[in-house]
């Protein structure tokens, strides 16, 4: 049976409830096996259509399905909603077009994933603990976070999943660089990011999306071996879920 559980879990610091999406593998009731952990942002577009954002899922639950031969990991989904989204998943404040400005509370957001989230997996279910079995993972803005994970985060995350990254509002593309700039990145054990050719349907954006990601990588590419790293220019990908499902065996 396809099947997700859900937990609401209290921040704190984020002062409210998070919704917890959380996949067991296939074997995880049959067996005695611990299994490594994938924390993924926006957890309720991840399984569920019903659930989905825009009524389009990444469909794991139909990838684990179909697909024997994808790793089995527990994969336990973050949602980041509404208004607050940017606020959690974006570092530094920064102003959109319009002026409204987001951002700067993702060091509370990753708080609450490291500090409260992750003990109560670990004690909950079965699960290799460490941080060479222990991944984070998103898309667009949830694409960014896993990107300062990898840069901040180190002693929780080795492996990173950077999908569709919406790198290109300067003001916090900027200090992102900054400190790529000045990171070493000796514990990544894996780094994967793609940016889509077609990401939006306006071609000046899509031209920005793909020129902040490539800048991105080509500050970091000399400081993680070529067989830890990997970055994919996703020829007429699209910044949806219906296209990043169709990457997500292939990332996984």
């Amino acid at each position: 049976m396809k099947e997700y559980r859900v937990l609401r879990v209290y921040s704190d610091d984020l002062k409210k409830e998070k919704r917890v999406f959380i996949y067991l593998p296939k074997s995880y009731d049959t067996s005695d096996k611990y299994y490594p952990v994938l924390y993924m942002h926006d957890g309720h577009n991840l399984f569920d259509d019903k659930q989905a954002t825009f009524g389009t899922s990444w469909g794991i639950l139909d990838a684990y399905a179909e697909q024997a031969d994808i790793p089995e990991v527990i994969i336990v989904g973050i949602e980041t909603e509404g208004d607050s989204r940017a606020d959690e998943l974006i570092p530094y404040e920064f102003k959109y077009k319009n002026g409204e400005i987001a951002g700067g509370k993702a060091d509370l957001y990753l708080k609450f994933i490291t500090t409260v989230l992750k003990p109560y997996i670990d004690r909950r279910f079965r699960t290799f603990k460490s941080p060479k079995n222990t991944g984070i993972m998103g898309s667009s803005f949830g694409g960014v976070n896993s990107i300062y994970a990898s840069l901040m985060y180190g002693e929780y995350f080795t492996r990173f999943g950077c999908v569709s990254n919406a790198l290109m509002y300067g003001g916090f593309f900027k200090e992102l660089k900054k400190l790529a700039a000045s990171t070493q990145f000796h514990s990544v054990k894996k780094f994967y990011m793609d940016v889509g050719t077609a990401e939006t349907d306006n071609k000046s954006f899509n031209e920005l999306y793909v020129d902040s990601n490539q800048e991105y990588f080509n500050i970091i590419k000399d400081k993680i071996d070529e067989s830890r790293r990997r970055f994919d220019v996703i020829e007429k990908g699209i910044h949806n879920e219906k296209d990043w499902a169709i990457r997500f065996p292939e990332i996984i």
